[in-house]
């Protein structure tokens, strides 16, 4: 287990800079670079995934965070029964957020949602209008708490256009007709802020506020 380990992000009010929540990044140290590194796979069991959750959430004062499964590890009763577990027992209703990159099927998530419910862990879809479809998720809506739209996904390091603002735009205003909570991802920098006001955008992430790091060097909602 000594391997891996979590890096923190804050998602933030961008009115504010408040901190909600931090997103718990999975990171594998490389003993060839001698520096931590995204994994080349994100498949780790259920013991380790608490484990690393627990070290984390030690080093922080906030204890509302995020943490990533895949849909083989959302699909497996073994991390269902593990991570419903270890919140009851150490956390607040609420304080934990699982978010899906990849969607599992309908099925699995409309099952293994109640049980995240019933601990009081919310249910995010991840890069959605990018990765996720709205035409693939739409009957997924009901059975999440939150979508998050990831810019950086469309726009590759170019400039936004038309067309991508108007997908966040269509995402935003389906998670407000839903009830949902709504992540901007990939705020780079001052026009991102001003076009998340611009349209009422309050939940944002990205490197205009931090780069994901490690857990202990944020303190009081701020970066030491």
């Amino acid at each position: 287990m000594g391997t891996y380990s979590y890096f923190a992000q804050p998602i933030e009010n961008i009115s504010t800079n408040h901190i909600i929540l931090y997103e718990l990044l999975l990171r594998e140290w490389s003993d060839e670079r001698q520096a931590w590194q995204t994994p080349a796979s994100f498949e780790i069991n259920a013991q380790t995934l608490v484990h690393l959750l627990q070290t984390a959430l030690a080093k922080l004062d906030d204890h509302h965070v995020s943490i990533n499964l895949t849909a083989k590890q959302f699909a497996d009763p073994v991390f269902t029964l593990a991570i419903t577990d270890f919140v009851r027992e150490n956390m607040l209703p609420r304080q934990l957020t699982v978010e899906l990159v990849t969607c599992p099927e309908f099925a699995v998530l409309k099952h293994v949602s109640a049980s995240y419910r019933a601990a009081g862990i919310l249910l995010a879809l991840d890069d959605v209008g990018s990765d996720n479809m709205y035409a693939n998720v739409k009957d997924m809506l009901p059975y999440v708490n939150k979508v998050k739209f990831a810019m950086q996904n469309l726009r590759h390091g170019e400039p936004t256009t038309p067309a991508e603002i108007e997908e966040l735009v269509f995402w935003f205003r389906k998670s407000e007709e839903q009830q949902m909570l709504f992540t901007f991802e990939g705020i780079e920098d001052q026009k991102d802020i001003e076009l998340a006001s611009h349209f009422g955008i309050t939940r944002g992430q990205g490197y205009f506020f931090s780069r994901p790091r490690e857990p202990q060097l944020f303190h009081d909602g701020h970066i030491n």
